[in-house]
């Protein structure tokens, strides 16, 4: 009984290990695409606007809690945001794009205006939450 051999366990080789992950590291870092990021300036407001001063270099965008969008105070729908603010903004990029969301309003509606706004060429965006439109 105590006569036989002790059998040693064979060791394992930790290079194929370390194969299959440099080359999971590679694939990884060869099919990464890189996403460029653009910066448009946000003011958000620290509490709700009251009334709102009238400035000749602001285009209001308006979002109701009713699901629909006005431009300088016209109605429009989602399809015709973007060429309603570039209009609105007439090609100047001195202006001030100022979204008004009436509390209750959609925030991929918010999203949409943003980016209209981004599209148009504006260079600074506006926020503020308004309890209930009155034109």
């Amino acid at each position: 009984m105590f006569d036989e051999p002790i059998r040693r366990r064979g060791l394992f080789s930790l290079t194929p290990l370390i194969d299959v992950v440099f080359q999971l590291l590679i694939f990884f870092m060869l099919s990464t695409t890189f996403m460029h990021s653009q910066t448009l300036t946000v003011s958000t407001p620290s509490q709700s606007a009251g009334a709102l001063p009238q400035d000749a270099n602001v285009v209001e965008i308006w979002l109701m809690a009713d699901g629909s969008t006005r431009v300088a105070e016209k109605p429009v729908t989602a399809d015709s945001l973007n060429e309603a603010v570039k209009t609105a903004l007439g090609g100047r990029t001195d202006l001030t794009v100022s979204i008004l969301a009436e509390k209750g309003s959609r925030t991929q509606a918010f999203v949409s205006a943003v980016e209209a706004a981004r599209l148009a060429g504006a260079r600074n965006v506006a926020t503020a939450r308004i309890e209930k439109f009155t034109p």
